[in-house]
């Protein structure tokens, strides 16, 4: 089946685009690729000419989510396959092409209200990315841009949705006890090699996106990116820790629209012809503890 090839961009709606550029230039290390007419900036953190997109706005929330799929035709397959199970896709004129720096493009909704666009031949940059907060750069690639996590109150929609509509595959999922009788579920799914793409949580949370992941190179840069979150005074959503199914070593901070960011190294890979999907108990293997939260140790 037709799928999709990885998470290309990821489109932000924010009240504060000055706090979101200091944010991301000066705490994450990405780079303003360009300033836009509407007052949004489009960033940048490897060869690709843009990732993300901060468009000025009220929701503080994701925009819109670009998968990227292998060529034209495959883009089209993708498209009919949606048709033909009910879901309307529709194909941006040329000015939407520019803005997303793309050569084709279709545009969906999910389950849960999240445009998705579905893209091929993305635009390159004319230099090279340099940061100076990075010792080795970002993982990007053949895995794209990273991971995002949903929320959803259709679950097994929404799996249909990036399964049999998308091509993505089920990786794992997390069911885990958060209250004394409330268990939450986690679904994981692939689309390349990176452990999941996507992944999304059946809880009404007041927001689409609960956080998007970004993984480096190196692991001493997730602790220097650590320490610069505590001293600019940004917000510590989950401390350092490990997860049981992607093994990733990060930490979680809370973005200035409110949803999170995870700052990684070290994701497990997915191998199609070997993996079996297993179901784990908890959320961490240790740490991403919640700053006030935290044990008193010898209490």
């Amino acid at each position: 089946m037709t799928a999709i090839s990885r998470l290309g961009y990821l489109g932000f709606e924010v009240s504060d685009v000055s706090a979101w550029e200091r944010f991301a230039v000066e705490i994450l290390g990405l780079a303003v690729a360009e300033r836009l007419p509407d007052g949004g900036i489009a960033l940048r953190f490897d060869e690709q000419a843009q990732r993300i997109v901060l468009h000025p706005g009220p929701a503080d929330d994701v925009a819109y989510a670009g998968f990227e799929v292998a060529n034209e035709r495959a883009l089209r397959d993708i498209a009919t396959r949606l048709d033909q199970a009910g879901f309307q896709s529709e194909e941006p004129g040329a000015e939407t092409l520019r803005a997303r720096r793309v050569e084709h493009l279709f545009r969906v909704t999910d389950p849960r209200g999240v445009p998705i666009e579905l893209f091929c031949t993305p635009e390159r940059a004319t230099t090279p990315f340099v940061s100076s907060l990075t010792s080795a750069g970002f993982v990007t690639g053949d895995e794209g841009l990273g991971h995002m996590v949903l929320s959803t109150t259709d679950p097994e929609a929404t799996e249909r949705f990036y399964c049999e509509m998308l091509g993505m595959r089920l990786s794992d999922r997390i069911v885990a006890e958060i209250a004394p009788g409330f268990a939450i579920t986690i679904t994981f799914l692939h689309a390349n090699p990176r452990h999941h793409t996507v992944a999304f949580a059946a809880a009404p949370l007041p927001k689409r996106l609960h956080h998007f992941m970004l993984e480096v190179r190196a692991m001493d840069d997730v602790g220097r990116a650590y320490d610069r979150c505590l001293d600019a005074g940004v917000t510590i959503a989950n401390t350092l820790g490990s997860h049981p199914n992607d093994r990733m070593f990060s930490f979680y901070a809370r973005t200035p629209s409110g949803f999170e960011v995870e700052y990684g190294w070290g994701g497990r890979k997915v191998d199609d012809a070997t993996w079996e999907p297993t179901t784990y108990d908890r959320f961490s293997t240790w740490g991403h503890h919640q700053p006030n939260a935290l044990p008193v140790r010898g209490s």
